[in-house]
């Protein structure tokens, strides 16, 4: 069974039953086997900043009473907590293939605890949900920016993503400013996804972005069922994605 309980925000200022930095080293390596690429991409691209780092250990936790738990926290709407209670090592009935497939039990967990906080919010919007009538999960067919939100209680920087855009070339100032600060700070956490228009084979897919190289002209992305990075030249990346989420370093230490 999958406890959640409703609390205020928790105080756990010294990340005592937090998760580990080798548990958030092994997100990297870790490879997707469902269509849940926004929250693999999410969790990973967080992985790559200091505050992304100190935010995955708030809000994914170990259970200070059983160790083969693991606690989920996730914002409400109304900036409320809520912590999601995962097994690592029993089966929560209707999760069987997650157990099976997915052997990285925080990526295990979080899908679960997205899968529930869905089925008792369905907080998705109407184009996400369509895909759900095709899948098992409500974790699946998703917005990164909604799970972004639901983990970080921040808001997070979007250009595209519900827009009735094919690509991003009409958006190609908003992104080149983005671009520029990527480029400067190198301290940041943002997907980038495809929509109609595929790469690798792969339509509505969610890649990290990894690095933007303005002096040649080209970005760095990843994407997880294979885990291996390719480079793109800036006016390909226009031609091919369709949106952007996520987060500098500096938007999260206000969570902090």
């Amino acid at each position: 069974m999958v406890v959640f309980n409703t609390n205020s925000y928790f105080n756990n200022i010294a990340f005592k039953a937090s998760i580990s930095d080798k548990d958030i080293d092994s997100l990297k390596d870790a490879k997707q086997h469902f269509s849940d690429c926004y929250i693999m991409a999410t969790l990973e691209t967080l992985s790559q900043t200091e505050n992304g780092r100190k935010v995955l250990k708030e809000q994914i936790q170990r259970d200070d009473a059983d160790p083969n738990k693991i606690n989920c926290y996730f914002y409400t709407k109304s900036g409320a907590q809520e912590k999601y209670t995962i097994p690592t090592n029993t089966v929560i009935k209707g999760y069987e293939k997650v157990y099976d497939k997915q052997p990285n039990e925080i990526i295990r967990s979080v899908d679960i605890s997205v899968s529930e906080y869905e089925k008792k919010y369905d907080s998705k919007p109407t184009i996400s949900k369509i895909g759900d009538k095709f899948k098992d999960f409500s974790f699946e067919y998703n917005l990164p920016s909604n799970f972004m939100r639901m983990l970080t209680g921040v808001k997070p920087t979007v250009i595209g993503e519900t827009d009735l855009n094919i690509n991003l070339t009409n958006y190609k100032e908003e992104v080149m400013q983005l671009f520029k600060r990527m480029d400067e700070e190198d301290k940041h956490s943002f997907v980038i996804s495809t929509g109609i228009k595929a790469l690798d084979g792969h339509r509505w897919h969610v890649y990290i972005i990894q690095d933007v190289d303005l002096e040649n002209n080209t970005i760095t992305v990843k994407e997880k069922r294979g885990n291996k990075p390719q480079t793109l030249t800036i006016d390909e990346a226009l031609k091919t994605f369709k949106f952007i989420a996520g987060y500098f370093n500096s938007d999260l230490e206000n969570k902090l």
